[in-house]
């Protein structure tokens, strides 16, 4: 066998922290290896110099002459690029200069290898998380790499999920794919063929995977020490003496316009009849295959979301931790990061110190050692820990987990278990999310959930009537649901059938709407405008924008259009020898002016509801579509592209960002309008980041998926 990668004596740098210590190896072609090793140990950093993502300082990296690499990351959602199943597969292909009949076929063929052929018509993100990640492997796959690099790429996936990723690779593997697989998970470990194992960047193992397996200490490295498995009695009667300290009665809950034909389906967007007790000084675990409905069953109960119908019941709103962790953290520096929600609860001096030392060193988190170091510039492990530590500083008495040990290690899963568990014994409710069983069976109690529905109980004990006060929504968690409705709008998916516009073709559509919107602004007299905002009415229901909601829109704007009325009368001259109905000062009402300001008014209702309806019924992959017939050149439509796959990204970002606020005091009590002003200023530093982050990021998708070769 010929080796596909050679590394030899390669080191590299963060600033004065070395990421890689004199590292030497060789991965032969057509092998399969698993590459491990605690958070922060190298292995992204090793992946990434692999990939040439980033330039060797120290050593020498060698690619077999002809090879091409590709990388898979850890978030799906990172890598995909367009809109639709089949145009984002078809990326790569197009930049290698292949024929539309082979880029067609190409296509075909990884999407049927990763059995999403089906969904090839679907938008991207009405796919299920495992689904996603098929897709980012397909679009891998389309661009034929010999070398294919996973990094973390099952930390985030269900078992069902995991397993078809790991069939997937095993037959990539015995066609000749060489495959490096970055991983925590001992059991993605158990399907390579051999281990390499980093610690503090340095090789700690290299070698078969049968030996590394038989090794308990090597093991441990990955995993950490086993959980221990909970005594649970028949018939709940270890929870008789417990104190109910939460409670779900009969909560129904989708999401508006989120009743979407594929999505609701797959990614889970309901809640049905949902009800149990969760008891004081206990540990509950709440599994099920993503897109059960775990995490909005999480934020329904914490107040993030009203039920349709049913109740939540509980003494204060419940803390939530939330699985995207990078958006949790809003301050430069740790410290300061863990302190924010304490000191939105009106905690300071010497009693804030304490609650950080003490939340941070029970995450995991040395105060001494972390408190003082930038928070982006932790490994995504160290970020995900304290993003829990500012959740365990809240100190609230029910406390939820969304998938808090996913992409960590070992030793950092076992001591965030051993922490909820500790928390528990201190009398507090605790609830979490997992895809893992042996987590499950650590907790006092396992509730299973598919597709809305409690399917479980392992307490099987009948509920309680609950002596609790009613839930209050936050009253900022409106701003949640308008993000989540414009998100929807844009993915072009939250309709359950076609509306009229949306069966037209792109490039007919696209000139239909600049038709509408430039006749709405060009009319001035009274009967075209009236005709005009008839016409752009009727564009709205044949894209099923609702009447309601139109009606809705133009109440909320009016009263911004008359106070730029006023302006325009008192601005716009009155016409030569015109009745002055009233004056004052420079002030004056004439015939000429309100007609002026009525039509101005017509025109902008026109050419809102045309742009409204115009959004609703084309989904950017459409848009793009359209866009082609007018704009040859390439590179400017892959900016559009990007750019319009970018705006759902920092949609998302923005609603995690606002949430983990609301959740930590940093939104609704302010007052007085500098108040309001200066509560909104955290969420512009972490959205910048984030910004420029996901910017980064799909730089690098665009790089491995070939733009630059074409």
């Amino acid at each position: 066998m010929e080796s596909a990668v050679t590394v030899t004596n390669l080191s590299y740098s963060y600033d004065s922290k070395r990421a890689l210590d004199n590292l030497s190896f060789t991965v032969m072609q057509g092998s399969y290896i698993a590459v491990v090793g605690s958070n922060g140990s190298g292995k992204s950093t090793l992946c990434r110099l692999i990939c040439g993502l980033i330039e060797k300082q120290l050593g020498s990296i060698s690619i077999a002459p002809g090879l091409r690499v590709g990388l898979v990351f850890q978030s799906p959602k990172d890598q995909i690029v367009s809109g639709k199943v089949f145009r984002d597969t078809a990326f790569g292909p197009q930049n290698l200069r292949l024929t539309p009949g082979e880029v067609e076929m190409r296509t075909i063929e990884c999407l049927s290898v990763t059995e999403l052929l089906d969904k090839a018509e679907s938008p991207s993100n009405s796919l299920s998380l495992g689904q996603t990640q098929k897709l980012a492997i397909a679009g891998m796959l389309a661009v034929v790499p010999d070398i294919l690099v996973l990094d973390e790429a099952v930390a985030m996936l269900d078992y069902e999920s995991r397993q078809g990723v790991f069939e997937l690779l095993q037959n990539l593997n015995e066609s000749g794919k060489t495959i490096i697989h970055i991983t925590h998970d001992i059991e993605a470990v158990s399907k390579a063929q051999s281990v390499i194992g980093l610690d503090h960047g340095k090789l700690f193992y290299e070698g078969s995977t049968a030996t590394f397996l038989q090794s308990k200490v090597f093991v441990q490295q990955v995993t950490g020490e086993p959980l221990a498995k909970a005594v649970r009695k028949t018939g709940g009667t270890d929870f008789a003496d417990k104190e109910v300290g939460f409670s779900f009665k009969d909560v129904c809950f989708a999401y508006e316009d989120g009743k979407l034909a594929a999505r609701s389906e797959e990614v889970g967007d309901f809640i049905k009849n949902v009800s149990f007790d969760l008891y004081k000084g206990t540990l509950t675990a709440l599994t099920g295959p993503s897109g059960a409905g775990k995490s909005t069953l999480l934020e329904l109960g914490s107040g993030l979301l009203a039920p349709d119908s049913g109740c939540v019941y509980c003494s204060e709103h419940p803390a939530l931790a939330q699985q995207n962790c990078s958006a949790a953290l809003f301050e430069a520096f740790a410290v300061d990061d863990v302190a924010f929600g304490p000191k939105n609860n009106g905690v300071s001096g010497k009693e804030l110190v304490q609650t950080v030392v003490n939340a941070m060193n029970r995450a995991g988190l040395a105060y001494n050692e972390y408190g003082e170091r930038n928070s982006s510039a932790l490994s995504g492990g160290e970020q995900k820990r304290l993003a829990v530590a500012g959740i365990l500083a809240m100190n609230r008495d029910v406390v939820f987990f969304d998938e808090p040990t996913a992409g960590l290690d070992g030793h950092s899963r076992i001591l965030v278990m051993n922490m909820m568990r500790s928390l528990a014994e201190e009398g507090k409710t605790v609830l979490f999310t997992t895809h893992h069983q042996d987590e499950a069976d650590f907790a006092d109690r396992e509730i299973k959930i598919l597709e809305g529905k409690v399917t479980g109980d392992s307490l099987g004990a009948a509920q309680a009537a609950s002596s609790l006060p009613a839930l209050r929504v936050y009253e900022a968690a409106g701003m949640l649901t308008g993000l989540k409705n414009a998100l929807q709008s844009m993915s072009g998916s939250g309709w359950k059938t076609k509306c009229v516009l949306e069966k037209l073709p792109a490039g007919l559509r696209m000139l239909l709407f600049l038709v509408l919107f430039i006749l709405s602004l060009v009319f001035r007299s009274f009967v075209p405008c009236c005709i005009m905002l008839a016409a752009s009415i009727v564009y709205c229901l044949l894209a099923k924008f609702r009447l309601g909601r139109m009606i809705k829109t133009g109440l909320k704007i009016l009263p911004f259009l008359c106070f730029f009325a006023v302006f325009q009368i008192m601005f716009r001259p009155a016409l030569e020898g015109e009745v002055c109905w009233t004056t004052w000062k420079f002030f004056t009402v004439t015939p000429s002016k309100l007609w002026f300001c009525l039509n101005s008014i017509l025109r902008t209702y026109a050419a809102l509801f045309c742009v409204s309806a115009f959004f609703v019924s084309t989904p950017e992959y459409d848009l793009i579509d359209g866009l082609k017939k007018i704009i040859p050149s390439r590179n400017l439509i892959l900016i559009l592209e990007v750019i319009f796959r970018f705006i759902p990204l920092l949609v998302e970002e923005s609603a995690v960002i606002i949430k983990t606020q609301i959740i930590r005091g940093g939104l609704g009590k302010a007052k007085g309008r500098l108040a309001r002003i200066r509560a909104f200023v955290p969420l512009i530093v972490p959205l910048i980041i984030r910004t420029v982050k996901r910017s980064e990021i799909l730089a690098d998708a665009i790089i491995m998926r070939c733009y630059n070769e074409k």
